[in-house]
């Protein structure tokens, strides 16, 4: 017989916007989160890597970056994390600039005019202005997630969800599948955490199929790996690629090189982000071109250097008025929307970095709607023995799993030119 849980509010999903919104309510109310766990959220397949809003082309949205920033700087420092593992440096062309200088100002966004060091040079790139931004942060993304999920994270279990009901109200029950069992869950409110799985949960509560297709936008990206002993201690954005440094535990450095392309192919609506897109061979070859421009001595480097590669998915926030997307000109870089029912609410960031600043709008609207009515009972205790653990997070870049390959085997298995 299924077990029956009544709580204040259920979280659907996992990853960072799913522990913001544990540490925002979980003081005040009875919350529960269900997810497939902590260990593959979309924030481990990354930089580490959060701006502190130089690219955004509204000036609330820098000023909602760099708020965010400074709270995740005074958040890793007091967690024991190094926030600020290298500076970071960006080349950007004065179409751009004339766009967020501005907005640089109105934020109050430390910014200092600076030529990116050696051995990166830019010379090859067109016009442009090179800056170092002071605010940015460059971080270990897996350790500053274990330490912010630790006080919360017994709180979310990992289960399926298979069913929902409703009536007028909105959402009465929730079917879920959990260490095995059947629960059904009578929450007051019902959350559902950004990404990967927003689509899916909306569609099983019959949203209409163009709302559940703009709700879930995502792109391949693909992160091409370099580890080396003379891997320079750099970080930086190269017009329309992201270089990023993080020192290893062999002494060794590592860079993750991502290309952003031209013209980037989204996909929408339900999405496994279970099962990676495949690796797109010109796009890696195109990475190493920009790279072997853009820095002296590249292939004697090159050369000394083990190499991986490996793609994910990006997921992007909808905007307001059912645009796809947030633009970088919206005043809010984060969105939420209850879609008409009366008792749930999506949130979505732009970025994960911005999941707390999302996780306090939602808790606002949580606030007006309910009142605490369930305390932590005994059958909320029983399911959370089925808790995830959070020492199980790991950056996809330190994965087991990876292949890592000379630069000639590399080249070689890529299918690349010889350089």
């Amino acid at each position: 017989m299924a077990k029956t849980v009544d709580v204040d509010v259920l979280v659907l999903g996992g990853g960072i916007q799913a522990i913001s919104l544990l540490r925002e309510l979980s003081t005040d109310f009875s919350v529960l989160a269900i997810d497939q766990g902590l260990d593959d959220a979309e924030s481990l397949h990354f930089h580490g890597y959060f701006s502190s809003g130089w690219n955004a082309a509204h000036p609330s949205a820098a000023k909602a970056y760099l708020k965010a920033a400074q709270f995740w700087r005074t958040q890793l420092e007091s967690d024991g994390v190094d926030s600020h593992i290298t500076d970071f440096y960006a080349a950007l062309p004065r179409e751009f600039l004339d766009i967020v200088e501005p907005n640089w100002i109105a934020a109050g966004i430390p910014v200092e005019e600076v030529p990116i060091p050696a051995p990166l040079v830019t010379t090859s790139l067109p016009s442009h202005q090179c800056f170092r931004f002071a605010d940015d942060l460059m971080f270990d993304g897996a350790e500053a997630y274990r330490r912010f999920s630790a006080p919360v994270s017994e709180k979310l279990v990992k289960g399926s969800i298979r069913k929902f009901d409703k009536d007028s109200g909105g959402v009465t029950e929730v079917s879920a599948d959990i260490g095995g069992s059947s629960h059904q869950i009578k929450p007051q409110l019902v959350l559902s955490a950004c990404g990967a799985g927003n689509a899916a949960i909306l569609e099983s509560l019959g949203v209409p199929a163009q709302g559940v297709r703009d709700s879930q936008v995502v792109q391949p990206l693909h992160m091409l790996l370099a580890k080396g002993a003379n891997t320079p201690p750099i970080s930086a954005f190269l017009m329309d690629m992201v270089v990023a440094y993080h020192p290893l535990e062999s002494g060794e450095g590592l860079w993750i090189l991502t290309l952003n392309p031209e013209h980037p192919r989204f996909r929408s609506g339900v999405v496994d982000m279970r099962v990676a897109p495949p690796i797109e061979r010109a796009l890696i070859r195109d990475t190493l071109d920009r790279l072997a421009n853009c820095m002296t001595g590249f292939e004697d480097w090159a050369a000394g250097c083990h190499w991986g590669v490996y793609a994910g998915w990006k997921t992007d926030a909808p905007g307001p008025d059912g645009d796809a997307l947030v633009q970088l000109n919206y005043p809010r870089p984060y969105h939420i929307h209850s879609f008409d029912i009366a008792n749930f609410l999506a949130v979505w960031p732009n970025h994960w970095g911005l999941a707390v600043e999302a996780a306090k709008e939602a808790g606002k609207w949580v606030r007006s709607k309910a009142k605490p009515r369930h305390p932590q009972s005994e059958a909320i205790g029983s399911l959370l023995s089925q808790s995830v653990g959070h020492q199980t997070i790991c950056n996809k870049w330190q994965s087991d799993e990876l292949e890592w390959h000379s630069w000639a085997e590399f080249v070689q298995k890529m299918g690349l030119p010889i350089r």
